[in-house]
């Protein structure tokens, strides 16, 4: 979720999305994890409703399980002490985003707007109440703190993990004026009224991946190609300016192209086959910096 990109309540949204109660696990009944929770049916992608999870939930949800199968015995267990019985790191990448209503002001820490125009992220482009970039840094800072109480440290842990996954949507960091892509209308397929920031948060994955479990194979294969090895070099700051860069491309009509798009503009096939794997690719780089940031974090313990 993108901050002032808030999500609409469902209530909101198109009568099809029908609203089902689900049971739920116990730790999603404690704190801030209490609270009536939906199963929506169809895709949060559909209509004018804006998106509640970057990503979606699958590619958050993905993108914990392939970091998961990356992380050492000892990052495992602590990860496992510190979350809720029965909370697994696919479920704490959906937390803050699913609990943002409750802690007053973290919708901003989820995106950072950087115009397009602009070489990179600067640190003026964050809000005073911090931006993605900031917050990353904060939340690792008390995680990587064995003193810090327990319930501290477990909400510093779900708020990184989904953090570092919201940094590598491009809609998340590039800007032209229009909120991250949300007010640049589009019609996707057989949806006549979508957003660009919709296309890159679930949109092009959905057009291809049906299962989590599918998403979580394609990372792995992605992630194992030679260049892969580079991925874990660089500073928060450079990730950001890696989601920008993808966000100037995002915005043109005609890959390769100098024409953008433009609102009522339908998403070509060519638009889809050359950006549903850079989607792919950054929601894999997502995955091996989270999973190498967190043995690093955790082995020092």
């Amino acid at each position: 979720m993108r901050g002032h990109r808030r999500a609409k309540p469902l209530e909101a949204r198109r009568p099809f999305l029908s609203r089902f109660p689900v049971a739920l696990p116990g730790w999603a009944r404690t704190g801030l994890g209490a609270g009536l929770v939906f199963l929506v049916s169809g895709s949060l992608f559909l209509g004018s409703a804006r998106s509640a999870l970057a990503w979606g939930r699958m590619g958050h949800r993905a993108s914990a399980r392939f970091a998961e199968l990356r992380l050492s015995p000892q990052a495992r267990a602590i990860i496992r002490d510190l979350l809720e019985p029965g909370e697994s790191l696919a479920d704490a990448a959906t937390w803050a985003d699913e609990n943002s209503r409750e802690i007053p002001g973290s919708a901003a820490w989820h995106f950072v707007n950087v115009r397009v125009s602009s070489p990179h992220y600067s640190p003026k482009d964050c809000r005073p109440q911090g931006c993605v970039v900031t917050k990353i840094a904060e939340f690792r800072t008390i995680l990587a703190d064995r003193n810090a109480p327990r319930a501290r440290r477990r909400m510093a842990l779900r708020f990184f993990v989904h953090l570092v996954q919201d940094l590598h949507q491009p809609m998340h960091v590039a800007d032209r004026n229009d909120r991250g892509g949300n007010n640049l209308q589009l019609r996707y397929g057989r949806y006549d009224n979508t957003n660009l920031h919709q296309v890159w948060d679930s949109g092009l994955l959905s057009q291809r991946y049906r299962r989590e479990a599918d998403l979580v194979q394609e990372l792995e294969a992605v992630a194992n190609q030679p260049e892969s090895r580079d991925w874990v070099k660089g500073r928060i700051e450079d990730w950001a300016d890696e989601s920008l860069e993808v966000g100037r491309r995002a915005y043109l009509a005609v890959p390769g192209s100098n024409i953008l798009l433009r609102s009522g503009d339908a998403i070509s096939r060519d638009y889809e086959k050359e950006n549903l794997p850079v989607a792919v690719g950054r929601l894999a780089r997502s995955g091996v910096r989270l999973a190498s940031m967190l043995n690093e974090i955790l082995e020092q313990e």
